[in-house]
C-alpha cells in the first residue's frame, strides 16, 4: 500500500484539499457523537448538582429528627467573674445559686537558687558527691540524671518525661508545677540518690523514709481503682525487696495487703481524708534507708497512675486545692478542677479561676426556642435552594425559544411534585398542630417556602412535644412519621450509592458517554482507513497521468525529430 501522494505534480490539482474535504464529510457522525456528549455532560453535571443541594438538606433535615433541637436549654450567669454554666437538653429550668469556697489550683514548688543553670552539678560545691548516674521518679516516671546534667538538662529531662509536670528555671531554682489542678494530682517525687535534696526541693529527715500515693476518689478502700492492665512493682526497703502484681480490680486494700505480706523493712497502710478521698503510705522501718519503687515487665507505668512519693517539700510556692462550691445550699461540692460537669444533671457550672473566696452568682437555666428555630430556618433556605436550582434548570425561555438542560425531564418534574407534596401535606390526623402550615411555615404560590418565627416560637413554647413530633415522631412509637422522617427516607432513596434514583441516573450517562466515545473511535478508525484509500486512489492518477504525459513528449519528440530528418534530405 503507498503512502505517496504526488500532491497534483501531474494534474496541478490540490489534491491534498480535495482528500480533507471528501474526508470532512466521512467525519460529520463524530460531531454528532461530541455534540451528544456535550449535551449527557451538561445533564449529568446538572443531575450532579442537584444530588449535591440534595445532601445539604438532607443534613439539614437530620437537624430536626434529633429531640434535643427542640429541647434546648440556655443558661445565663449574674456574674461571669464569678461561675458560667452550659446546659443540655437533660436540664431542668431552674436557677442555681453557686457560693466559691475555693477554685483549684495546681502544686508548684522550687528549689534553692544555685549559682548557675549552665554548669554540670558535678562542678558545683553542693553536689561534691553525686553520683555518676541518678535515678529519680516524678509521678511515677523513671528519669536518670547524669552527674555532667546541667540544671538546664534536669528541666528538659523532667518535661521530657510528660509525667504530668511542667519544669522551669527562674533565677536559677528548678520550679515544678502539675499540669493539672486538684489534690490528687500532687506532685510525687522519688529520690534514691538524694539529688532533689541536694537542688532544695525535698526536705531531709526521717520523713524521706515514707512514700504516699495520690489521693483516689473512691466510695472506700475496698473500691476497684480502675487501672488498665496487669503490672508488677518492685519494692525495694532496708534490707528487704519484693514484688506485687496490680491490675484494674484491685482496691487499696488489696495493693496494702499484698504489700504487708512480702519480707521487708516497710509496711503499708491505707489513709482516708477529712473529705473522703484515699491513698496509700509505704513506710521504711530500717535507719537511713528510703524506699525505692520501679515499674518491671510492662511497657504501662502504673507508678505514673499510683503516683508514690516523697511529699515533703522544703519550698512549696502554691499547694494543690480541689475547687469547693456551694449549690442552692448544699455545701462542699469538690472538684479537681474547676469544672463541674457531674453535680446537677444536664449542668455544667465552670469557674472563673480568679474568682474571689465567697463569692455568689445566680445561674439561670431557661428553655432556649432559638435553636429549634435556627434548624428550621436552615432547612426552609436549603429547601427553596433546591427547588430554586431545579426550577432553573427546567425551565424554558420562551424569547430565545430554548429550553435549559433538563426542561421537559419528567423525573426533575416529579422530583420537585414530591418534595413540595411532603412539606405541604398533613402530618397528623388530630392534635392542635397536624401540618407544618399550623406552626408557621408556609409554600407560597412561587413554590417558596417561608417560616414565621413569632408564631413558630409561640407554637414551641405552648406545645414543645406536638411542635416536635411534626419532624421527628416515629409510626413505631407515634403512630405517624414526621415530616424530618419522611423527607430522609425520600432523599435517601434518591441518593443512596448505587441504588438511588439519581446515582443510577449519573452511572447511565456515564455509560451512555463511554459507548459514544467508543463510537467515535470506531469512526476515526474509518476515517483514517479512508482516508489512505483516497490518498492512494489520487497518487494512483496521478501516477497513471504522469506516465501518460510522459509518453507524449516521447511521442512528440520522435514526431519532432522525423520532421527534422525529412527535411534535411529534401534539401
Amino acid at each position: 500500500m503507498s503512502d505517496l501522494s504526488l500532491g497534483g505534480l501531474a494534474t496541478g490539482m490540490d489534491t491534498d484539499s480535495i482528500i480533507n474535504q471528501l474526508v470532512q464529510l466521512e467525519q460529520r457522525p463524530i460531531i454528532n457523537y461530541q455534540q451528544e456528549i456535550s449535551e449527557l455532560e451538561q445533564t449529568k453535571g446538572a443531575w450532579r448538582d442537584v444530588n449535591s443541594r440534595l445532601d445539604r438538606l438532607e443534613d439539614r433535615t437530620t437537624d430536626l429528627k434529633f429531640a434535643a433541637t427542640y429541647n434546648s436549654r440556655s443558661s445565663s450567669s449574674s456574674n461571669s467573674d464569678v461561675v458560667t454554666a452550659t446546659a443540655t437538653s437533660d436540664a431542668d429550668e431552674a436557677n442555681y445559686s453557686v457560693t466559691v469556697n475555693s477554685v483549684a489550683t495546681s502544686q508548684r514548688i522550687a528549689g534553692d537558687r544555685l549559682d548557675d543553670s549552665a554548669t554540670a552539678i558535678n562542678e558545683l560545691a553542693r553536689f561534691t558527691s553525686i553520683a555518676a548516674e541518678n535515678n529519680i521518679q516524678v509521678n511515677g516516671a523513671d528519669i536518670t540524671i547524669n552527674e555532667t546534667d546541667t540544671l538546664s538538662d534536669i528541666s528538659n529531662k523532667i518535661n521530657d518525661a510528660d509525667a504530668g509536670v511542667n519544669a522551669s528555671i527562674v533565677d536559677n531554682h528548678l520550679v515544678l508545677e502539675s499540669t493539672e489542678t486538684g489534690e490528687k494530682n500532687e506532685i510525687a517525687l522519688v529520690d534514691d540518690n538524694d539529688l532533689f535534696k541536694s537542688l532544695g526541693i525535698l526536705q531531709t529527715g526521717d520523713n524521706d523514709k515514707t512514700l504516699s500515693s495520690n489521693l483516689f476518689e473512691v466510695k472506700d478502700a475496698g473500691t476497684a481503682l480502675g487501672l488498665t492492665g496487669s503490672f508488677q512493682i518492685d519494692i525495694e526497703g532496708g534490707t528487704g525487696s519484693g514484688e506485687i502484681t496490680i491490675d484494674e480490680t484491685m482496691s487499696l486494700n488489696d495493693i496494702n495487703n499484698q504489700i504487708n505480706d512480702l519480707d521487708g523493712d516497710f509496711s503499708a497502710e491505707v489513709n482516708e481524708t477529712p473529705e473522703g478521698k484515699f491513698s496509700l503510705l509505704i513506710t521504711s522501718a530500717a535507719t537511713n534507708s528510703n524506699i525505692k519503687l520501679s515499674n518491671t515487665g510492662v511497657d504501662n507505668n502504673v507508678l505514673s497512675d499510683l503516683a508514690f512519693g516523697n511529699r515533703s517539700y522544703k519550698d512549696e510556692l502554691q499547694t494543690a486545692e480541689d475547687a469547693n462550691i456551694d449549690i442552692n445550699g448544699i455545701t462542699g461540692i469538690t472538684s479537681s478542677s474547676n469544672t463541674f460537669s457531674e453535680a446537677v444533671d444536664g449542668m455544667t457550672f465552670n469557674l472563673n479561676p480568679e474568682a474571689e473566696i465567697n463569692s455568689t452568682a445566680t445561674v439561670s437555666v431557661t428553655k432556649d426556642t432559638g435553636k429549634a428555630t435556627k434548624a428550621v430556618q436552615g432547612f426552609v433556605d436549603q429547601y427553596n435552594s433546591v427547588m430554586s436550582f431545579i426550577d432553573g434548570k427546567t425551565d424554558y425561555d420562551s424569547e430565545e425559544d430554548k429550553g435549559a438542560i433538563l426542561q421537559g425531564d419528567s423525573k426533575a418534574m416529579r422530583l420537585q411534585m414530591r418534595l413540595r407534596e411532603l412539606v405541604t401535606s398533613r402530618v397528623k390526623e388530630n392534635g392542635d398542630y397536624q401540618s407544618l402550615y399550623s406552626i408557621g411555615i408556609e409554600v407560597d404560590r412561587d413554590g417558596v417556602m417561608s417560616i414565621d418565627n413569632s408564631k413558630f416560637e409561640e407554637a414551641l413554647e405552648n406545645s414543645p412535644e406536638e411542635v416536635a413530633n411534626l419532624f421527628k415522631a416515629e409510626s413505631e412509637s407515634e403512630g405517624y412519621d414526621g415530616m424530618a422522617v419522611r423527607m430522609d427516607s425520600y432523599l435517601d432513596q434518591l441518593m443512596q450509592s448505587n441504588t438511588g434514583l439519581i446515582p443510577r441516573r449519573l452511572d447511565l450517562y456515564d455509560n451512555q458517554i463511554e459507548g459514544l466515545n467508543d463510537d467515535i473511535e470506531d469512526v476515526q478508525r474509518q476515517v483514517e482507513m479512508t482516508r489512505e484509500r483516497y490518498v492512494e486512489q489520487f497518487a494512483a492518477m496521478e501516477e497513471a497521468i504522469s506516465e501518460m504525459q510522459s509518453q507524449q513528449s516521447w511521442m512528440m519528440s520522435q514526431l519532432q525529430g522525423m520532421g527534422g530528418s525529412t527535411l534535411s534530405s529534401m534539401m
